[in-house]
């Protein structure tokens, strides 16, 4: 009687296993929500990132997500990559929200739209560790209404 529940619970923790020891792609997602759908400009979204093999190169992108009625098409934003070591990377991209007749562009999820903004392609780190993130909103506007989430991408680049 015991073997029926054996084989179950066997498989089970095979399959638990096999998911647990997958390869690990290197790949980190990390999504910031904002409360009350406002961007302050003065909140600085600010996390960390590990890179454990300095042999891969990585994108690295950053998605906006805006609720239908944003009023701005572009929203310009700075963002500062600290090394292990203290070394800061600052570059200073703009997400376009809407194309010249003032539609939302990007993808769309109900009333939520999404851009995508590349921050690095193959980028290079020189020592393994923990990184860290900081994107300011650097619009004129103190509150940037509408505004969903910042989605964070470090994808290891296949060679």
């Amino acid at each position: 009687m015991k073997t029926h529940r054996t084989i179950p619970s066997i498989i089970f923790f095979i399959v638990l296993l096999v998911t647990a020891c997958s390869f690990d792609s290197g790949k980190t997602e990390i999504t910031v929500s904002f409360p009350k759908h406002i961007w302050n400009r003065f909140d600085i979204v600010d996390t960390v990132f590990t890179i454990s093999d300095v042999k891969r190169t990585y994108d690295i992108s950053v998605s906006l997500s805006v609720m239908d009625g944003f009023k701005l098409d572009r929203v310009p934003f700075e963002t500062v990559i600290t090394s292990p070591d203290g070394q800061q990377n600052i570059l200073n991209r703009v997400f376009v929200t809407k194309n010249d007749e003032g539609h939302h562009i990007g993808t769309v999820h109900g009333d939520v739209w999404t851009v995508r903004q590349s921050i690095y392609t193959d980028k290079e780190f020189t020592e393994a560790g923990e990184y860290r993130i900081s994107i300011q909103n650097r619009t004129q506007y103190f509150e940037l209404f509408k505004t969903e989430s910042l989605h964070i991408s470090i994808i290891p680049v296949k060679k």
